[in-house]
């Protein structure tokens, strides 16, 4: 989706699993903010949840969407509010973002490899950490800036990635989920050595560099 959305320059959606169906799991709130941010890491520029609401029919014995059939709110839809808002707050800057690749660092991979094309320079861990698995979706913005979103790819647990852009940090900023405001980016372990970015399950953040690196 991506590949054919960026050479014919026509913007993508993504549909994706919210309730239980089929072979198919119930998600939970991890999951599914796995499947909103891994999105947009790829350059989708919506997200839709299946179902919004239950449907009648026998591939949904259990029932389960964001509204169910007795017309009340399940916890998916408070699930997908709170997706929702973050998406709100992101989505200006979200759209003025064109995708120039994307890259995912897997357990074993070479980072230095798995970096190539993105604005980050260098990723590490600290050695009782788990071995990453994380999602980086590089983007130009119209206005001349780089953006890179860096996504754990993981639901099940949190990442502290200690990560290098290839700018000083003082020229990084980050856009707030919950606010949409460009600030300072900051070290979420200042005790240890370089800048950690803490990233909930499933979570993706988005920052701002110059144009060039520096």
């Amino acid at each position: 989706m991506r590949k054919y959305a960026v050479q014919e320059k026509i913007p993508f959606w993504n549909f994706f699993n919210a309730m239980p169906f089929g072979p198919h799991t119930d998600p939970t709130e991890a999951q599914l903010r796995w499947q909103v941010f891994t999105s947009i890491a790829y350059g989708a520029k919506g997200v839709l949840y299946f179902c919004y609401y239950t449907p009648f029919s026998h591939e949904f014995p259990k029932g389960g969407a964001l509204i169910g059939r007795n017309n009340r709110r399940t916890r998916h839809w408070y699930e997908a509010r709170r997706l929702n808002e973050q998406l709100r707050s992101l989505g200006p800057t979200l759209m003025q973002l064109t995708s120039t690749a994307v890259s995912r660092v897997k357990p074993g991979d070479d980072v230095t490899e798995a970096l190539k094309g993105t604005p980050l320079k260098s990723l590490s861990r600290a050695g009782y950490d788990p071995e990453f698995d994380l999602l980086i979706g590089a983007f130009t913005h119209a206005d001349g800036r780089r953006a890179v979103l860096l996504c754990n790819y993981e639901f099940a647990y949190a990442q502290w990635p200690t990560v290098a852009f290839d700018v000083d940090p003082s020229k990084v900023v980050e856009v707030d989920r919950w606010s949409g405001k460009e600030a300072p980016v900051l070290d979420d372990s200042p005790d240890l050595e370089g800048l950690q970015l803490s990233l909930d399950a499933g979570e993706g953040r988005l920052f701002l560099l110059p144009g060039e690196a520096g």
